[in-house]
Order: C-alpha cells, then sequence, then structure tokens
C-alpha cells in the first residue's frame, strides 16, 4: 500500500512514536494530574515534557502556554471562540479550511460578528482593503490543505502588529515541513495538529496562547487543581483542558519532534520539497491531465473527463490512497476554480519514497488512457 494522504494524517508513524506510544498505554497510562500516586504523577510528567519539547521546537520560553486538544479543529474553535468579541470584524484568507470557515461563520449567526476574506496572492494590498473601524483579528492558514501555497508569516505578523490586531495561525499543513520560531514570526495563537507533521497519533493538537489576553472558557469540567471552585482555575494550561488529557495522543508528540530533530526540519523540508516537484514534474508528462498549483508535499490535480473520485477509486484499486473532493476547504477550491468539481489530492510526507511516485506514475498513466 502506497500513502499518499499525509495532509489528512501521516502515516506510517516512526517506529520510536509507537514504541513510545505502546509504552504508555501498557506501563503508566494513568490520569495525569489528578492523582498523587506514582503512575498518575509519572504520566503528569510526560505530560510536561510534551509541553516543553513543544515550546522548545516552536521558540517558546513559557511550557505553559501549550494548551492540548483533540485536533487543530478543536484548538481553532478553542481560539477563535475565546478571543473574537461580540461586534467585531474578522479577515481570513481565501485558502481556510472549514475548521477556520464555520467557526468564523457560526459567530456570524450567534452574535454580531462579521467577517471578509482576503486574496493571498495579493496578500499585504488585500488585508488593506478589507479593513474596517471595527477589524479585531485575521486568522489565517500558514499553508494551504489543497494547493501547498504557503502565506509569509513574517508580513502576516508585521500586518497585524500595524494595525493593532490579533493574529491566529493555523499551522496544520507546515508544522513539521518547514521550521516555525514563534520569536521571529510572532502571532498571539498558534494551533496545530500533532497527528499530521509531528507524527503523533490522532486525538493529538494543541494551541499556544503567546498573549496575556483575558479569555473566558469554552469548556467546563474536571481540571485536576482549584476543585472547591465552580469555576475553571485562572492560569494556563489548566483554564482551558477541562476532563482527562489523552495521554498517550499527547506523548507520542515527544517522539514525533524527536523524529523531526534528529532528521533536521531543513533536511525534510528539501526531501519534501523534491518529491513534491518530482511528482509535479511526472503529472506534468501525462495528457488528459490538470495539474494546479503545487508545494509543501501538496499536489492537486484532475483527469479530464473522469471524475476525482472516480479517479482516486482507480488508484485505490492500484493500492495507492489519495484524496479526492472538496478536502474541506472550499474556499480554497474556489480560489483556483474547482469548486464545483473539486482536486484528486497527493500528499506527502517525508516518509514517501521516489519508488513510491514511479508506482503512482505507472498507475495514473494507465487510468488517464482510458480519459
Amino acid at each position: 500500500m502506497i500513502y499518499f494522504d499525509n495532509a489528512a494524517t501521516t502515516f506510517p508513524k516512526p517506529k520510536s512514536v509507537i514504541r513510545s506510544t505502546v509504552e504508555c498505554i501498557r506501563k503508566y497510562c494513568a490520569n495525569p494530574g489528578r492523582s498523587s500516586h506514582a503512575l498518575s504523577i509519572f504520566t503528569s510528567e510526560k505530560i510536561y515534557e510534551a509541553r516543553e519539547k513543544i515550546s522548545e521546537f516552536l521558540g517558546i520560553e513559557s511550557p505553559e502556554r501549550v494548551v492540548f486538544t483533540q485536533n487543530a479543529t478543536h484548538a481553532l474553535n478553542l481560539a477563535i471562540k475565546t478571543t473574537v468579541k461580540d461586534g467585531e470584524h474578522v479577515l481570513i484568507s481565501d485558502l481556510e479550511h472549514n475548521s477556520v470557515l464555520r467557526p468564523v461563520h457560526a459567530m456570524t449567526e450567534e452574535c454580531n460578528v462579521s467577517y471578509s476574506v482576503f486574496d493571498t496572492s495579493n496578500l499585504e494590498s488585500s488585508i488593506e482593503s478589507l479593513l474596517r473601524p471595527n477589524t479585531r483579528h485575521i486568522v489565517s492558514t500558514a499553508a494551504s490543505n489543497v494547493i501547498g501555497r504557503r502565506i509569509d508569516l513574517s508580513l502576516l505578523s508585521d500586518i497585524a502588529k500595524r494595525h493593532s490586531l490579533t493574529l491566529i495561525v493555523d499551522a496544520s499543513q507546515l508544522i513539521g515541513h518547514s521550521k516555525i520560531d514563534l520569536k521571529e514570526t510572532p502571532c498571539n495563537v498558534l494551533c496545530a495538529p500533532g497527528h499530521k507533521g509531528l507524527y503523533g497519533i490522532q486525538g493529538s493538537g494543541f494551541l499556544v496562547f503567546m498573549d496575556d489576553t483575558p479569555r473566558s472558557p469554552i469548556f467546563h469540567g474536571g481540571s485536576g487543581n482549584e476543585s472547591r471552585s465552580k469555576s475553571m482555575p485562572e492560569l494556563l494550561p489548566e483554564r482551558f483542558e477541562a476532563g482527562t488529557l489523552p495521554s498517550p495522543s499527547v506523548i507520542s508528540l515527544i517522539e514525533g519532534i524527536n523524529f523531526i530533530e534528529q532528521i533536521g526540519i531543513e533536511n525534510i523540508e528539501r526531501e519534501i520539497s523534491r518529491l513534491t516537484n518530482r511528482c509535479a514534474d511526472m503529472i506534468k508528462n501525462i495528457k488528459n491531465t490538470v495539474l494546479y498549483e503545487y508545494g509543501n508535499g501538496i499536489i492537486s490535480f484532475n483527469v479530464l473527463g473522469i471524475p476525482s473520485e472516480a479517479v482516486s477509486r482507480e488508484l485505490s484499486k492500484h493500492g495507492i490512497c489519495t484524496r479526492s473532493g472538496l478536502h474541506c476547504a472550499p474556499l480554497a477550491h474556489r480560489t483556483i476554480g474547482t469548486d464545483g468539481i473539486g482536486t484528486v489530492r497527493i500528499s506527502l510526507s517525508y516518509l514517501n519514497k521516489s519508488s513510491q511516485l514511479e508506482r503512482f506514475y505507472k498507475a495514473l498513466l494507465s487510468i488517464c488512457k482510458t480519459a
């Protein structure tokens, strides 16, 4: 089986991630921060080690600012709904995933929030043209999950600072593929999954609150401390971590990031770029294909005369896993003119090989001959 659906979830996982996850489940997976026995304390220590690992990886000084969530969607909902207030105007990009579009849209129905969509191909002038007196926030992806287009985080950060706007970044498709340093490119909140470029298992995600803006939690429950209070604790991260954390998922991030650091993020970025360009060149050389913008491990294409879903099904018969349709990102498809048809998406990780691309090429060639 050849797996080209890494933008959804990376597979396979590094052996070290699998070993550490199994070890957690088998040896010490107690409830962290809830009890005083040895297993609970050890699990809590491993959870904190994961916070420290993420902090070091992103250039953050305070591990407590890392709040664990189920996934990036959970993190983005938490970031958006605790930051955006009634009567405010939000700017989002024309590449956003539904994990940004839907929470923002929901706020327009639930309270007096409005939003506009800026053009990422003309970033600065588009944002400047959309500013209103009540514009308070920018919520933007760092890289598209449909075409791989990267958005200049440094420029976004400068624009936000210049206009006193809060910047919330969705790093789902960039983290683990390219270096992110929150000292060099500051934002107010960064949201990310653990199960994609960081090689963690599903159920892992987090957000980082980089400012001290007062925020009210949207989830309430047990926190392991201040239990006499009817309100959630004031301090991070417990204020936003109601209920039991998914310890195996969180702890899997330690070895996931270790794996990245052992290889070197620059080497990972270089190899993913090489594989991306090689795959795109292959598609270009096949008649009846339409190749769209590509980069950062993501290649979207169509075969003339064959729906994207049918192409993915045929590739699956050849043992090749791809994704078809709108990829939960209708704004991005509208941007490239495929909102009515979708695309076939290949999304690569460092663990993919050139030999797998050769097999894909042969399979796609045979499919296109029938078009």
